[in-house]
């Protein structure tokens, strides 16, 4: 799923938002476009590229697992209490804040690994028409994955904050 028009997300409800993310993840996460075997096999010899394209995967599993099974549910919640569909309930985890706290130090680790494959990428030496397409996938790729953590750092995270706050107030 490509991320066609930002401003059309962000007038988007919450959980709206939400639900175009869990398809953004699965997208990500699809097996034949997210697969250590498919890049580190094809990526340079070099033992660092393999080793960052497999911690970058499997970083990038865990973050998604946390978000949709902790952060996204609460937050479909927080919309429709926005809209008076459900009483609120401060969540388990006191604050909207605790969990964006550790999914935005997940994001840091996730881009140092996009950054260092694109390093890779740029230095290494693309003169066959196979690895010409590899390299066009796992770019892609990663702008996929910068694109997501752009639309939950400066869309989904302050909005959930906000309007986390304004039931507070209630």
């Amino acid at each position: 799923m490509k991320i066609n028009n930002i401003d059309e997300l962000k007038k988007l409800e919450i959980d709206d938002f939400t639900e175009r993310l869990f398809q953004l993840h699965k997208s990500l996460l699809d097996e034949k476009r997210f697969s250590v075997n498919l890049y580190s096999v094809k990526l340079p010899d070099d033992r660092l590229v393999k080793d960052t394209a497999e911690r970058l995967f499997k970083e990038l599993k865990h973050h998604i697992y946390k978000e949709e099974n902790i952060l996204f549910p609460y937050l479909i919640n927080l919309s429709r209490s926005s809209r008076n569909e459900l009483p609120f309930e401060q969540p388990y985890f006191e604050s909207v804040k605790n969990p964006i706290e550790i999914l935005k130090s997940d994001h840091e680790l996730i881009k140092d690994c996009v950054d260092k494959l694109k390093d890779f990428m740029k230095k290494s030496e693309v003169n066959s028409q196979h690895k010409i397409s590899i390299s066009e996938k796992l770019k892609n790729f990663l702008e996929d994955v910068e694109r997501v953590i752009y639309l939950e750092d400066e869309i989904l995270f302050p909005r959930a904050i906000q309007i986390e706050k304004s039931l507070l107030k209630k």
